[in-house]
């Protein structure tokens, strides 16, 4: 699948020749950052998910501006999410126009150029980035797969028989109407493979399939203690041990969004999970289509903050974290139950 993405100005910066790779794990920007523009990423023939930023995997990148020209199969070397809503990928590769290393950092929802200049960059003092990974999670986004029962004020309904204005039931707010509802089909492979969570681990009755980033909710003493808060959102791939809990590879699966007014706690298969999250939502992460669509519900779409329509139901874990919470989680035996059990009723 070939997709281009144009990140706003604001959004990336480079590095060039002796400020690539000061340090094993950082690079010096080019100054002043806004030397660079146009950016523009396509993904290669054979990618199956381009939106799904993975290190190692290669872009054509172009740009104009300082060393403006091209970079052929620019490899990923750094993919992480920065906070909700927001990452940071680097490419690496030759450029074309010079015959040198070339770097471009591009931070999706992120003011990066504001963050320059707000933090001392200068001439005489640039500032760095890093170029390597800091998180294991990679930048992405959130959906359920087809065949996924959600609670309705109706009962449950396979996700894909769902249609904008029906109601789903949410855990804060009763019943909610859908605005809109996203769709796409990937190969079933390596980043795109779905996480099976089973029965018995959390509260779903049914074997649960999410995407690998999709957040499901856990409620525990643990979350409490290290993280102040009851419940907490951590993503499917976290929860991954190869046993109950595992990546499913296929010939393809189909992903559906389903998009609130706000970002919702949904039960899915009985198991509290999230509502699609606009902050997740870069510009160019998702097709041009789906982000009209969107803009038309939600004018802010694309103008940054957007902070009506990014606020999280609950406390976002990133992936190293969620990690360290089901370890401690399993090490002191407690179930990983979200706070919606069997017995519990909540507003339809």
């Amino acid at each position: 699948m070939i997709m281009t993405f144009t990140p706003p100005n604001h959004e990336f910066a480079a590095a060039s020749g002796s400020n690539v790779n000061v340090q094993s794990d950082r690079s010096y920007f080019d100054h002043p950052p806004n030397s660079t523009s146009n950016l523009t990423i396509t993904s290669n023939k054979g990618d199956d998910d381009p939106r799904n930023f993975e290190t190692g995997e290669t872009y054509d990148i172009s740009w104009e501006g300082h060393g403006g020209g091209n970079m052929e199969d620019a490899t990923v070397i750094r993919s992480d999410y920065l906070q909700p809503g927001q990452g940071a990928i680097v490419f690496e590769g030759i450029n074309s126009n010079t015959g040198e290393m070339f770097q471009m950092v591009w931070t999706p929802n992120f003011d990066l150029e504001e963050w320059y200049w707000s933090n001392g960059g200068g001439p005489s003092s640039p500032n760095a980035f890093w170029t390597s990974d800091q998180d294991s999670e990679s930048f992405s986004y959130v959906c359920f797969t087809g065949g996924t029962n959600i609670l309705t004020p109706r009962g449950n309904f396979p996700v894909e028989t769902l249609r904008v204005g029906d109601k789903v039931t949410t855990l804060d707010n009763s019943a909610q109407e859908i605005l809109w509802i996203g769709k796409r089909t990937v190969l079933a492979a390596g980043s795109s493979a779905p996480v099976v969570i089973n029965p018995g681990f959390l509260s779903n009755e049914r074997p649960l399939c999410l995407s690998p980033q999709h957040r499901v909710m856990v409620s525990s003493a643990q979350a409490s203690l290290h993280f102040d808060q009851p419940d907490v959102w951590v993503p499917a791939k976290s929860l991954v041990n190869h046993r109950d809990i595992f990546h499913q590879s296929a010939r393809e699966v189909t992903y559906y969004h389903i998009l609130l007014g706000q970002h919702e706690v949904l039960l899915a298969e009985n198991q509290a999970t999230e509502s699609f999250f606009l902050g997740d939502t870069a510009l160019g992460i998702l097709p041009k289509q789906s982000i009209t669509e969107i803009a038309r519900i939600f004018p802010s779409v694309g103008q940054a903050p957007m902070t009506a329509t990014a606020q999280s139901a609950r406390m976002m874990l990133k992936c190293s974290e969620a990690e360290f919470l089901v370890s401690a989680m399993r090490a002191a035996s407690a179930p990983l139950s979200s706070s919606v059990g069997r017995d519990q009723k909540i507003a339809a």
